[in-house]
């Protein structure tokens, strides 16, 4: 009873050990085939040796064709010109660029992460941590059972034997239950800041212009003395004897004949009508030329008098000149009223916080 006492418990120090050599590697382990090699596959083959040497004769044939340069289909998919395409883009490309060629296929093909775990992905990184706390407890529980056995004077040792392919083995560890979070939905109803915002509207005249008003019929007398010593050259002279120049207005139709010839009518002098426009700008303050028309009529009145010694037209007047006392004008005058004939809008904004 002893004995076989003691064989359980050098058995289990084996299996303890080799818990502990196996509880560490986070690794799946892979299943081999341990059949024992038997002889069936020759017996069950009628004239085994005959079916050797043939096989023996496949195998001569198919190695002189892989070594031969004639057949290279037999050992790739692609034709013969287009192997020797590759050969040749293989013998011309340089040594410093075959890494940055590989590292392309590496990406290309995707064989780099079959080969390396990625941990970057939260069920790898779980997977990881779960084999981490495996083995942390592994060692914890094992070292415990290997001082109790040590109290009771039972070393356990490592003893080479047999190969474990497949352990099995259980292992309690603590258990936390995961809350599931619970996630409240809420919205922003209104702004956080209130503001005071107040916009102006601006109107700005970019285009000026004058409304007009109807026509006005006006008159103007105006003393000979003062007509004269405007400087406006309104005057035509007319010869009316051998002695005599009368000084005349020439802003209307005239009518010129008498006895000896048929009468006839001469028009206005338009230099003399603008500078009779001129002047009567003068007499209404505000005024410009198109407030007065070029429509006009004229006639003198009140007598001759010299005008001996002025000046008209940059010449100095003689003896015999007369001008007349007074010289009324007809004209039509109209009122300007400036309005605006495009406008610009301007918005402004100010905000403040309340």
């Amino acid at each position: 009873m002893i004995r076989v006492g003691f064989k359980l418990t050098i058995a289990l120090c084996i299996r303890l050990l080799e818990v502990t050599a196996y509880g560490a590697y986070r690794d799946p382990i892979a299943k081999t085939n341990i059949n024992p090699k038997t002889d069936l596959f020759e017996k069950e083959i009628e004239d085994y040796g005959t079916f050797e040497k043939a096989m023996d004769v496949l195998k001569e044939q198919a190695v002189n064709g892989i070594t031969s340069s004639g057949n290279p289909e037999l050992i790739s998919d692609k034709t013969d010109d287009e192997i020797k395409a590759a050969a040749g883009d293989l013998s011309t490309i340089k040594a410093t660029d075959l890494e940055a060629r590989g590292r392309e296929e590496v990406v290309r093909t995707g064989i780099m992460e079959e080969l390396h775990v990625d941990y970057t992905n939260p069920l790898n990184t779980g997977h990881q941590k779960d084999a981490i706390h495996i083995a942390e407890a592994s060692g914890v529980l094992l070292g415990k059972l290997t001082e109790l056995f040590k109290e009771f004077g039972i070393d356990c040792r490592t003893v080479k034997g047999n190969k474990v392919i497949e352990p099995e083995y259980y292992i309690e560890i603590k258990k936390e239950k995961v809350k599931d979070t619970v996630y409240t939905r809420t919205m922003c109803e209104e702004p956080r800041n209130k503001y005071n915002c107040r916009d102006i509207l601006s109107m700005r005249c970019s285009k000026r212009g004058i409304r007009w008003g109807l026509w006005q019929n006006r008159q103007i007398v105006i003393s000979g003395s003062e007509l004269f010593r405007s400087g406006k050259t309104v005057f035509w002279v007319d010869h009316t004897g051998r002695s005599c120049f009368e000084y005349k207005l020439s802003v209307g139709p005239r009518t010129i004949g008498g006895f000896f010839s048929a009468p006839r009518t001469i028009p206005p002098n338009s230099y003399h009508v603008a500078l009779m426009r001129e002047f009567l700008v003068t007499k209404h303050p505000g005024s410009t030329l198109d407030n007065i028309s070029t429509e006009m009529s004229s006639w003198w009145s009140g007598g001759l008098f010299s005008v001996d010694g002025w000046y008209y037209g940059g010449r100095r007047l003689g003896h015999k000149d007369y001008g007349w006392r007074s010289y009324t004008v007809n004209y039509q005058y109209r009122d300007g009223y400036p309005i605006c004939k495009q406008w610009t809008e301007d918005w402004s904004e100010t905000c403040i916080i309340q």
